[in-house]
């Protein structure tokens, strides 16, 4: 080779050289032990030993740095400003955890309409394999799975990590290792999905607003070795600030709290004094309601019950709800109560309403009825019987309305009696206008409210309330009104647990309104439920158990299984499918929570195939809060999905949710009663055990994951068999869609799907 071409050669890889030189040398070092990672300060891009921690992503407003300067630095801390944003950055590698803060300095103003975005993360896709996230109990994401990668696009993509994320971490998966990512501040940020090169991407987004300028974006970033390296470090940090308080010492301080140790959760639909099994004479009831009763009957529904008569025979099924539903509401008319008020909510004067309704029907109506100790449409003395001869001993009851409890006191005081936790739901979360829909109770609320603690968004609108009505309210407004509405409630149905709607979603906004930022709206949350939780003999549960809205809580729906395909034509439009969930009709049963429906894909692989989940809120939370389904999907609710979402609540030691209207409790032998009793018999007597301990491990015992083992911390363990043959393990034969309870006491517990 000539002296010549080999200088040209040399000339060519020059720039490649330089730039490779330079990339070293503008990039941060920091040690600490046998751990060192390498930062650009321009790019947040990060190396921790041999693992890709961040790709280049840093920008602020989409402008890329243009420049930076250290401000400070030592052999573990850096702290650097960024150009033209002003931005300051410090990292810290201490103790095998690297720490990174994001600040804007005080002279930066954020205007109201402007907020500063600042993208700070972007996943390595191609050194990466899996994702493990917390949008529900938690989600097993392979990064090659282009199934998941749409799902998430089409449903996470702008997802926020108080909401949306049920805990504020993530876990990636590179070769053997597991990189936990922890948000300090949970609050203002955005999480996007995309694919690049046919893989899933991950990127997350802080935003400084004009309320939250001032506070700092913190997080830490640590490696693990198994899955749920993520969840056991966010576990180990609430412990250290001091925000986990274990279901043992809630015990201590509310004795009834014992009650759901080992109970399945039930939810009791309807609102009306009577149900069709207290009538025995509907001709007479029917012809004493048109002609004698005095009552006010609308025209339609008069016409509609004049139009048939004694010689068709028959009354049918829904000729006698409509008489009992006119009925109801001739009688509320009569009765009527006022709407609420900031010196007077109602309560007291809607259970003096309906007391007053059941004495009238026993006056003037009781020839046609059974005795009225007997009536109930919700719960009912019959119900309480089925319940006893099924040997069911804990139950958690629950109204979706407290009127029938201020119809029938005596009831709930009797299944208290029986030794079950008798709840009602309620929110205050929405406000409606006056005469919008009247039997919404809970979002019945003064004037005052529905305008005076309204969320101010930053564009000077107020923001809607579910579904678009009315308008959400920021839960430090006129507290005094909610704590004496919940009291009232309490003391007039006789409950000894609330289930309180929403506020344990981590729904953070800001508003305007007073300046409320969105960890104060956090804050305000948790005060609220705390509160409620700390008086006497209240078991205190609500909507998703958030990890971020979690204080007081001893229960949570919605996490086992999450709301999903709300826009699909299917599931809510097509009544002639098989996916269709159902109607919202008829009140006291809504189709919704009891017609049977089938799971379409990808949602029956993804968010149920027993590969895709894995137990990251059981691992924090498996001692402190006692969780289950949504209720708009009780464990009865899918059927191709029945064993799946059975096994899995098994192997997490969760408790079963099952719906109950009074004609499907008319027997201890009823289909639901007995699907309640064989949940019972696999799932008490091995929540008893592991109630208060934590879930420590998770385990794949086949290559594909149709044989998975839980352990807790007493040493118990729990293997779940979702393949349609038996399996042979350590000796122990596990029948077909079975789990085996191995626990700690000694005890064996064999439990089968059906």
């Amino acid at each position: 080779m000539t002296l010549n071409k080999l200088a040209y050669r040399v000339l060519c890889y020059l720039p490649l050289l330089v730039a490779t030189s330079n990339s070293y040398a503008n990039t941060i070092q920091l040690k600490n032990a046998n751990d060192s990672v390498r930062v650009s300060p321009q790019t947040l891009a990060i190396e921790w030993n041999t693992l890709s921690i961040n790709q280049s992503v840093l920008n602020a407003e989409q402008k890329t740095p243009q420049n930076y300067q250290i401000l400070a630095q030592s052999d573990n801390a850096a702290t650097w400003q960024i150009q033209p944003s002003g931005l300051h950055i410090s990292a810290s590698l201490i103790g095998g955890k690297l720490s990174l803060s994001l600040s804007l300095p005080s002279e930066n103003l954020v205007s109201r309409q402007h907020p500063i975005d600042v993208q700070w993360f972007n996943l390595d896709q191609s050194k990466s394999q899996t994702l493990y996230l917390p949008f529900s109990e938690g989600m097993r994401v392979p990064l090659n799975n282009s199934t998941w990668a749409n799902f998430l696009i089409d449903n996470y993509s702008g997802a926020n990590t108080t909401q949306d994320l049920k805990m504020p971490f993530w876990t990636v998966e590179q070769g053997d290792r597991f990189i936990n990512y922890l948000l300090i501040t949970p609050t203002n940020n955005a999480l996007t999905f995309s694919t690049v090169d046919g893989l899933l991407d991950m990127s997350a987004s802080h935003q400084f607003t004009q309320l939250s300028s001032d506070e700092s974006f913190k997080l830490e970033i640590t490696l693990g070795d198994s899955p749920l390296s993520g969840a056991i470090n966010y576990r180990q940090y609430r412990q250290k600030i001091g925000q986990a308080d274990p279901l043992s010492n809630k015990l201590s301080r509310n004795k009834e709290l014992n009650k759901l140790i080992g109970a399945s959760h039930v939810y009791l639909f309807g609102k009306d004094p009577l149900s069709i099994s207290d009538v025995n004479d509907w001709w007479g009831l029917k012809d004493w309601y048109i002609k004698r009763s005095g009552l006010t009957i609308s025209n339609n529904v008069k016409s509609e019950l004049l139009g048939f008569d004694k010689q068709q025979g028959w009354f049918s099924q829904y000729y006698k709800q409509l008489l009992l539903d006119s009925i109801s509401d001739s009688l509320i008319n009569k009765f009527k109560v006022d709407y609420p008020t900031l010196t007077n909510n109602t309560i007291g004067d809607q259970y003096h309403a309906a007391q007053s309704i059941s004495d009238w029907l026993e006056q003037h109506a009781g020839n046609y009825l059974i005795q009225p100790n007997l009536w109930g449409q919700a719960l009912s003395s019959d119900m309480l019987n089925s319940f006893k001869q099924a040997g069911l001993s804990r139950l958690w009851l629950g109204f979706d309305n407290w009127m029938p409890s201020f119809y029938h006191p005596e009831i709930t005081q009797r299944a208290k009696q029986q030794g079950y936790l008798v709840g009602v739901y309620d929110s205050y979360n929405t406000a409606l206008i006056k005469g919008s829909n009247d039997g919404w109770l809970t979002a019945n609320l003064p004037e005052e409210m529905r305008l005076g603690c309204a969320i101010e968004l930053a564009s000077g609108e107020k923001k809607a309330g579910f579904r678009g009505n009315g308008f959400y309210l920021n839960p430090n407004c006129h507290l005094d009104y909610v704590k004496r509405r919940m009291l009232d409630i309490v003391r007039y149905g006789q409950f000894n647990s609330i289930f309180l709607d929403v506020d344990a979603t981590g729904m953070a906004r800001e508003d305007y309104r007073d300046g409320t930022t969105q960890s104060a709206m956090l804050t305000a949350f948790n005060h609220r439920l705390d509160w409620l939780a700390e008086q006497q003999d209240i078991v205190l549960g609500s909507e998703d158990g958030n990890s971020l809205t979690s204080k007081g809580m001893a229960f949570a729906h919605g996490l086992e299984t999450v709301g999903f395909g709300w826009v699909d034509h299917d599931m809510t439009k097509n009544k002639q499918s098989k996916y269709y969930l159902g109607r919202w009709y008829p009140d006291h049963k809504p189709e919704y929570f009891f017609k049977s429906a089938e799971v379409k894909e990808p949602y029956r692989t993804l968010l149920f195939a027993p590969q895709y989940r894995i137990p990251l809120y059981q691992t924090v939370f498996h001692d402190e809060i006692i969780s289950t389904h949504h209720w708009h999907s009780d464990s009865l609710k899918f059927s191709n999905v029945k064993i799946e979402r059975d096994l899995i609540a098994m192997l997490y030691n969760t408790p079963a949710m099952v719906h109950l209207t009074r004609d499907e409790a008319l027997s201890a032998n009823s289909n639901r009663i007995a699907q309640l009793k064989h949940y019972q018999d696999g799932f008490a007597p091995i929540h008893q055990q592991l109630w208060n301990q934590a879930l420590i491990n998770h385990i794949w015992l086949d290559k594909n994951g149709d044989v998975q083992q839980t352990m807790f911390a007493d040493g118990s363990t729990i293997t779940a068999n979702f393949q349609s043959v038996p399996f042979q393990y350590n000796g122990t034969l596990i029948d077909a869609y079975s789990i085996n309870a191995k626990l700690a006491n000694g005890n064996v517990v064999n439990w089968q799907s059906r």
